[in-house]
């Protein structure tokens, strides 16, 4: 069989900012936003996180393996093992070595994972854990098995993982009951229905003279794929080229889960600020939200933390300097050139609407991932739900005029709570969104807005 990088192929769609890989939308992120998402899943006690963050993996990752065995009939069980383990590091993901299984299907299979990009993330900045975490590499591994063997499996972790310490990650992979068809009837990618208007992309009116194109191409021809260990290190982070629909239905059904348990436990609403560390350092801030719309909070301070550290890795690194910092005239050009390498990692097509310098931008975005599998999976939103867009947009504004990123500071932990929960710092709120209607999804980012 061909090497994973003449077999893989991310095509994207024209026009759309879209990225797709047998028809699986996929887009880049780092480990600072994996971790930190799945830990906002984690982290609350009242919800199950297993069939989010378990569920969520198995159902994508078979989807799309499942799209790619039947554009290649002629692969054999082996070809198909071989395939599996080529995406899997070909993404970033780790080593997951599929390809030494057997070619016929068993009750019981053991996989040993050395590398892992999620087992390497949740070990960052927050101690020893007290379960394992590789809960995407195990869905992965059911979705696989699954797709390849043309028969259910389910699985588990081992207590030590090398998200606890360990060296290695043990996955344990059976066959599942007798009745339970999942992920076998997981149905193909639906297509999402897009509101009037929302295929009207229009032509960027800002920063003309920086060559959005060139930097896209340049961008595009990085060689951003898992290396021997699999695994993607760049820009000073280590990043993943992730199914979106991930993301999009760890989000939301994270949001349908938390609302049950609102609804179930009289005081969590109250309760929040201590089952979620970070609520608590945005109290004043916060105030005056509740229940819901706090938490919502949670998912935008992912998209903050993606920001400042890969959208700041990005404007610290050498290709920036090379290739983008000599089209600059002015500091809010820094924005214009990391809004053309957001352009290029699969988000969709991002637009500068407004930027009056130090006090406001807006940011929109056709085709923006997050409304695009909110439709797919969901159908229409009604309330806002962009809020990786939402995040990046505060973090944005903070790099520039808060961090001064044009000074290539330290992007360190502490530097993070000193720039994004300043009380003087940006927030965006979300003012227009696809997944209800509009044609496109649009940020406003000012200072003290909530």
């Amino acid at each position: 069989m061909k090497q994973a990088e003449e077999v893989i192929h991310p095509e994207a769609l024209s026009g759309t900012g879209i990225m797709t890989i047998s028809r699986e939308p996929v887009v880049f992120h780092c480990n600072h936003y994996n971790r930190f998402l799945q830990l906002v899943i984690e982290d609350c006690h009242y919800i199950d996180r297993e069939p989010i963050l378990v569920g969520s993996a198995t159902e994508v990752s078979f989807r799309q393996l499942r799209t790619a065995f039947r554009e290649h009939p002629e692969w054999s069980v082996a070809n198909r093992l071989k395939y599996a383990e080529s995406m899997y590091r070909f993404c970033g993901f780790g080593d997951l070595p599929l390809g030494a299984l057997p070619h016929s299907a068993e009750p019981e299979f053991v996989l040993v994972e050395n590398h892992s990009h999620y087992g390497t993330a949740l070990r960052l900045n927050y101690g020893k854990r007290r379960w394992p975490g590789e809960h995407f590499d195990l869905g992965y591994a059911i979705g696989a098995l699954s797709a390849i063997y043309g028969q259910p499996y389910g699985g588990k972790i081992d207590a030590t993982a090398l998200s606890t310490g360990a060296e290695t990650t043990r996955f344990h992979l059976h066959l599942r009951n007798s009745g339970d068809r999942f992920p076998l009837d997981i149905p193909d990618i639906p297509q999402a229905v897009l509101p009037q208007g929302a295929d009207q992309v229009p032509p960027r009116h800002i920063g003309l003279h920086i060559d959005e194109d060139a930097i896209m191409t340049a961008v595009g021809t990085l060689p951003l794929t898992g290396d021997p260990d699999g695994l993607i290190p760049a820009f000073g982070v280590y990043l993943t080229r992730h199914y979106a629909d991930y993301y999009n239905l760890v989000s939301f059904r994270f949001e349908r889960a938390l609302q049950e348990a609102l609804n179930t436990h009289r005081y969590l609403g109250e309760m929040l600020w201590y089952e979620y560390p970070t609520l608590f350092y945005y109290k004043e801030k916060f105030e005056h939200l509740q229940g819901q719309a706090l938490a919502r909070t949670l998912l935008m301070e992912a998209g903050h933390i993606c920001g400042f550290n890969t959208m700041g890795g990005i404007m610290r690194s050498d290709p920036w300097y090379q290739l983008i910092v000599p089209q600059l005239q002015c500091r809010e050009d820094w924005l214009s050139g990391i809004i053309a390498c957001i352009n290029a990692l699969g988000w969709g097509v991002w637009r500068i609407q407004e930027i009056i310098p130090n006090e406001r931008l807006i940011l929109r975005a056709w085709y923006p991932y997050e409304s695009l599998g909110h439709l797919r999976a969901f159908g229409p939103a009604d309330h806002p739900i962009d809020y990786l867009m939402t995040g990046i947009g505060s973090s944005l504004m903070n790099l520039l005029y808060t961090a001064d990123i044009t000074t290539r500071p330290d992007l360190t932990l502490e530097f993070y709570y000193q720039v994004n929960r300043s009380k003087a710092g940006f927030w965006a709120r979300q003012t227009r969104c696809m997944a209800m209607g509009d044609p496109y999804s649009e940020v406003v980012v000012e200072r003290n807005i909530l």
